[in-house]
This record gives structure tokens, C-alpha cells and sequence, in this order.
């Protein structure tokens, strides 16, 4: 279908002056956003295939009327002396993360008696398990001698303080779901059990300790219960503690762990926790510290360029794995593997499809990282989304959730297939019957789609998914001939030779005709459009989610060729209305997003073009937390549109360890 309607784009808002949370989770459970200032962890959620989306455990509002996102946290962590009055906090938390991705908090903390000592909090959600643990360590006490000229014990009590204020379900946005919110202790596991219960249970969160643990529950009116029962509007909050003691003497270190646990009802929640706990803290810890150094960046490094640049290798790993966690997970109700967006609600376009963003990319980095997981992400692609394989956006589960055409996405699941085979020489994949399956619709699809004389394809919408001008783009045919000629590399491995015939054909009169319709006399020669409709008319422009630099990337060109010099001229020139020159941190936006665009800079270092101001942006600049985001404010560098966008921080951490090995860091 052609474009004759309104060219409508659906643009993020800007964020203004934001604090960004601190994240972490595994494939089972996500912490989107907990807060620096306390470690307060405002949600958890789960993906669910069942609700399309993920589920969340989520405070009450501040205020009747509020917007959802002003909600207090629904859990905070805390700390207080044996008559139970709250120890205070020292003046600033500092934190670190373990492995680049597992969040420890170090503060002072003192009591009204005098009494010091050091709380370490750490919050690591295993690799594999379906849960978290939040540690408190308490050491270095500080006390008065006693009469005796003893140095006595303390007695602390460190628990968990919940407020469970709603259960939502999040697609794009975040709406209440009609479910029982029913919390209650199990004495059989000794835990804490909140449920989300509709006809039957949606899903649920076991609270538990490795200590002998107390507990009390209460609804809105505060009076303490053995089991507590919202109604499913919402209107009516649960609390609830948890707590233990803990005796910390001088010189001594004291730990306890909360162990948190979902699962598909309460049942599998409560053993779910009791399973945690004979894993114990350690072994979870240790499995998930080799797990994630295995697979870091810095891991497939040479030591001396390791060395070189150890800070940008940090954020690098930092996205890494926030894109394996937050862009990838499993179903909390089916255990399928799920690519979106992003599992946090704070991303504008969370929980949903996006083949482009899935593998173009996160995909990368997933097959650099862990190639038998990237053909795990590879067949649950096919198998769920070739059906829809080059629409706009899809449900989790693959259904049609936003039209609109896009011939970058069309292309980009063959893309990926040769990047993967390429790097693993694993023909097997070919034969897989979605593969197979999704290379019929790929070709099915595009017949309709070539124009009656050039070998150029259509698109609906662009890269940024807003209404093209012109049909025809440089970009998302370049990327169409890199994926048939993949497809040909493969067909010729295989024995193929017909179909290798076919598809290099193919590749060869989309390589022709772009270089006879879509060069254009640009400000500094001859240069390639943006895009074109074939009949005189073209649109000089760039778009970072698809962009012109990326030419020589997918090899469709050679860096050196003149055309290629003269449009990087283009973009980075004051004919781009898009180009920022002022600022702290200059660089390129588009239409959608008017900013600097981090991953404007990641393409210029894909293509081998990098400057200082591209590795400044993406190395040094704040973003949204050190994480991915669309674009920022050219004066700050922080996130302007599109905060916790983890498919973009595959993206971005791929750039980041290339970047690491550049002359210019």
C-alpha cells in the first residue's frame, strides 16, 4: 500500500530535567527503577504472553489523581535499631556495580543511641533463577565502651517495608488491571506471597529471608491482618513488612538476604523462594559474576586495549547486558523467549516487537556475546514474527500491534540470519522450518513491492516508523541488497548454487540501481539521497535509526568512494537542519527526535568515521544513567526522548567496545 493520506509522525515528548534510576534483573524479572537516593525500588515486572506485555508490581499514588508515574515505591529497603525507630542514613549513598551490572549501595548509618556502622546493600537477580536478592552487610561498627570496658553488640533490625499500591499491565503505556490484588503469609515456605488474581492467577511474588523472619500485612485501614484482599479498581492499597535481627559486634561483618521470587501463581512463588534460599546468596552470586564477565566486551579484549580505555568498556558492559535483560526475557506464564523494546515502562514504546530494533540492533551484541543464544533469538523470531515480518510493531507474541510497512524491518530478519551464519558457520539453522518459512514470506512480500523498471523496492513508513516523502530509500534498499546477498553467500555454502544465482542476481540490480536513481547533485557533488520517487523528485536528509553513514558498514560501498565523502559532508554540515553545532555535546538528529542522537555517533564509529565529538557523546556524555537513549540535550547530554531504550544498547555498547580500540578515545 502507498501513502495518500496525512503524513502523520507519533514523536516522543521531551523529558526535561530527569534523575535516572539505577536498573538490574534477569530473564524472569526486571528492576526498572531503583532509586539512587535510597535504593527504593519503585517496580518489579514480569513478562507475561498471556497479557501481551509485562506485568508490575507498582506503589500507590501519591495523591488521588496523580499521574501513574508519580507513585511511591513498592518496596524500600531499610534499617533500624532494636526498638525499631529508623537509623539514619550518612549524607550520600555511593554505588558501584559488580560485573558492570549488579547494583551495590554503600552508606553510613547511625542510630539515635550514637552507634555507627556501614551498610553495603546489593541487589543481584541471579542468571536463570526466577527472582532477586536484596543483601544488607553491616560492618565497621563504631560504638561506645560500656561499663565493663567492653565493646558490646548492636542489635539491628533490617528488613523490607512494601507498599503494593497496583498490579498494571504495560504495553506502550501503563494501565491499572482489573485483577484481585491478594496478599498473605505462608507458613509452609515462610514467605510473604502477593498474588495478582484474576479468573485465575496472572502472577505472583514471594518475600522471604535466610533468616528466621517477621512479618506483618495491612490493608488501606492500617489494621493488621493474616490476609488482605483489594478490589480490583485500584483503589486500595496493601502493606506489608518483613523484617529480621541482626546482632553486629566491632571488627565483625553481619549479612541477611531477603530472597524475592516470581512465578505463575502463588504457589510456585513460595517454592520458588524456598529454592533461592538452598541456593544461598554465594553460589548465586558467584554463577552470575562469571556468567556476565564471560560475556562482556572486556572479556573478548586484548588486555592492553582493555587497559586503555576501562571506563568506556564499563558503560560498554553496562549496555550489554541491560540489552540481554531488558530487550530479551521469558514469559513468566509460558517460559518462551521474548525479544522487546524494553521491559522498562519508563522507554515510550516499551514491551512490544520491533524486528529492526530486535535485529539490527541487539542482535549484534547478543551473537557477539553468546552466538547459542543469538540463534535462540533468531528461530523464536521467525517462529513468532515472520508472519508479520516487515510490519511496523507486533505484540510480544507476534500479532499485529501498529501498521505500516517498513522495508528496513522486511529486510532485517535475513540481515540478521547471514550475520549469524556468517560468524558461526551454522548451516543447521537454514533447515529450521521457520527459518525456511520466513525466507518464502520474505520474498512473497517484496514482489508487489519492486518498481515496474528500476530494481528498487517501496517503503511506507521510514526507520524512524513516521510517513517517508518519496517511496524509494538509499538506506533500506542498501540493506535489502545486504540481505540477499547474504542469502546468496548462504545458498552457495549449502550447495545451492540456483538459488545463490538468484539472490546475487538479485543483490546486483538493487547495487545498480541505486547508483543510477538514488545519486543526486548535492551542496558538495555528487551524493546519495535520502530518498527518491523515480520521477525527478528526491529529499537530501538523514535518519540515525537508518542511516546513510552506515553504507560502508553493510558494505554496500567503500568508505573511500566520493559519493559516500559527500554525503557524510552533508549530514555534518549546516544544510542538515538537523546538525547541532553548540553545546557541550554537538551532533545529529532527524525528524522524529529533533536532539543529538547517541546513535547518530555510534553510526559514524560503525562506519570507521568516528571523531572526538561522536566518542564524546556516546563515552562521556550522561544519557540517561550511562544507559541507551534516543536522543539528549545538546547543553547537558542527558536524555532528552527515549530513556531505557535496550535494544539501542546493544547498539550502543557495540559502538562503545569499537570505540574502546579507537586512536581517538
Amino acid at each position: 500500500m502507498q501513502s495518500g493520506g496525512e503524513r502523520i509522525l507519533t514523536v516522543p515528548e521531551e523529558l526535561g530535567d530527569i534523575r535516572s534510576p539505577i536498573v538490574t534483573g534477569n530473564e524472569w524479572v526486571s528492576l526498572p527503577d531503583i532509586s539512587p537516593a535510597d535504593a527504593s525500588i519503585a517496580s518489579l515486572n514480569v513478562i507475561h504472553m498471556g497479557c501481551r506485555g509485562i506485568v508490575e508490581w507498582v506503589g500507590p499514588e501519591r495523591s488521588p489523581g496523580c499521574r501513574q508515574s508519580e507513585r511511591l515505591p513498592f518496596l524500600v529497603p531499610y534499617i533500624a535499631d532494636s526498638a525499631g525507630a529508623i537509623a539514619a542514613p550518612g549524607p550520600c549513598v555511593s554505588w558501584e556495580r559488580m560485573a558492570d551490572w549488579i547494583p551495590c549501595a554503600r552508606t553510613r548509618v547511625r542510630r539515635a543511641a550514637g552507634d555507627e556502622c556501614t551498610l553495603t546493600l546489593i541487589i543481584c537477580a541471579p542468571v536463570g533463577e526466577r527472582g532477586f536478592v536484596v543483601r544488607f552487610e553491616l560492618s565497621d561498627l563504631v560504638t561506645a565502651v560500656n561499663e565493663q570496658g567492653q565493646e558490646p553488640s548492636v542489635d539491628f533490625e533490617v528488613g523490607l517495608a512494601g507498599r503494593w499500591g497496583a498490579t498494571l499491565n504495560t504495553i506502550f503505556t501503563r494501565r491499572v488491571m482489573h485483577v484481585v490484588n491478594h496478599a498473605s503469609y505462608s507458613a509452609w515456605t515462610n514467605s510473604m506471597v502477593l498474588e495478582a488474581r484474576g479468573a485465575s492467577s496472572v502472577a505472583a511474588l514471594a518475600v522471604s529471608c535466610d533468616r528466621s523472619m517477621q512479618w506483618s500485612l495491612s490493608g488501606s485501614d492500617e489494621q493488621p491482618l493474616e490476609a488482605v484482599q483489594a478490589p480490583p479498581d485500584g483503589s486500595e492499597q496493601i502493606t506489608f513488612r518483613v523484617w529480621t535481627r541482626a546482632a553486629l559486634q566491632p571488627g565483625q561483618t553481619c549479612a541477611v538476604d531477603f530472597w524475592l521470587a516470581v512465578n505463575a501463581d502463588p504457589d510456585g512463588a513460595a517454592t520458588t523462594a524456598v529454592h533461592l534460599r538452598r541456593v544461598g546468596y554465594q553460589a548465586a552470586l558467584s554463577h552470575t559474576l562469571g556468567w556476565l564477565q564471560s560475556r562482556s566486551h572486556r572479556n573478548r579484549m586484548p588486555a592492553e586495549a582493555a587497559d586503555k580505555a576501562p571506563g568506556v568498556l564499563s558503560r560498554a558492559d553496562y549496555n550489554l547486558h541491560f540489552c540481554r535483560f531488558f530487550a530479551h526475557g521469558r514469559a513468566i506464564d509460558t517460559e518462551e523467549l521474548i525479544m522487546l523494546t524494553s521491559r522498562s515502562p519508563r522507554y515510550y514504546v516499551s514491551a512490544a516487537f520491533w524486528p529492526r530494533d530486535t535485529f539490527l540492533w541487539a542482535f549484534p551484541a547478543m551473537l557477539a556475546s553468546d552466538p547459542a543464544f543469538a540463534r535462540d533469538v533468531l528461530l523464536a523470531g521467525f517462529t513468532r514474527h515472520a508472519r508479520n515480518m516487515g510490519i511496523h510493531a507486533h505484540y510480544i507474541d507476534g500479532v499485529l500491534l501498529y501498521p505500516g510497512f517498513e522495508l528496513d524491518e522486511h529486510a532485517s530478519y535475513h540481515v540478521a540470519l547471514g550475520s549469524y551464519v556468517q560468524r558461526t558457520r551454522d548451516m543447521s539453522i537454514v533447515r529450521e522450518p521457520a527459518v525456511a518459512a520466513g525466507l518464502v514470506r520474505f520474498q512473497e512480500s517484496l514482489a508487489e513491492l519492486r518498481h515496474p523498471q528500476a530494481a528498487l523496492y517501496r517503503t511506507f513508513l521510514d526507520p524512524s516508523d513516521d510517513p517517508v516523502k518519496y517511496p524509494y530509500l538509499t538506506y533500506d534498499n542498501a540493506l535489502l541488497w545486504r540481505a540477499f546477498t547474504s542469502l546468496a553467500e548462504i545458498a552457495r555454502a549449502v550447495g545451492d548454487d540456483g538459488a545463490a544465482s538468484e539472490y546475487a542476481d538479485a543483490a546486483r540490480a538493487i547495487h545498480r540501481a541505486v547508483g543510477e536513481h538514488l545519486v543526486v547533485e548535492g551542496p558538495f557533488g555528487p551524493m546519495f539521497a535520502w530518498s527518491a520517487n523515480l520521477e525527478g523528485g528526491f529529499e537530501l536528509y538523514d535518519d540515525p535509526p537508518g542511516s546513510l553513514l552506515l553504507l560502508p558498514h553493510y558494505e554496500f560501498i567503500e568508505r573511500n568512494d566520493p559519493r559516500f565523502a559527500n554525503t557524510v559532508k552533508f549530514i555534518m554540515s549546516r544544510h542538515n537542519p538537523y546538525r547541532f553545532e553548540g553545546g557541550e555535546y554537538p551532533g545529529v538528529g532527524c525528524a522524529h527526535a529533533t536532539r543529538p542522537w547517541p546513535m547518530h555517533a555510534c553510526n559514524m564509529v560503525m562506519a570507521g568515521i568516528a571523531d572526538r565529538e561522536a566518542l564524546k557523546l556516546i563515552a562521556a556524555a550522561p544519557l540517561d544513567g550511562e544507559l541507551a537513549c534516543e536522543s539528549v540535550y545538546e547543553t547537558t547530554g542527558k536524555a532528552a526522548t527515549g530513556c531505557a531504550f535496550a535494544t539501542f544498547a546493544g547498539y550502543l555498547s557495540a559502538a562503545l567496545a569499537k570505540a574502546a580500540t579507537s586512536s581517538v578515545i
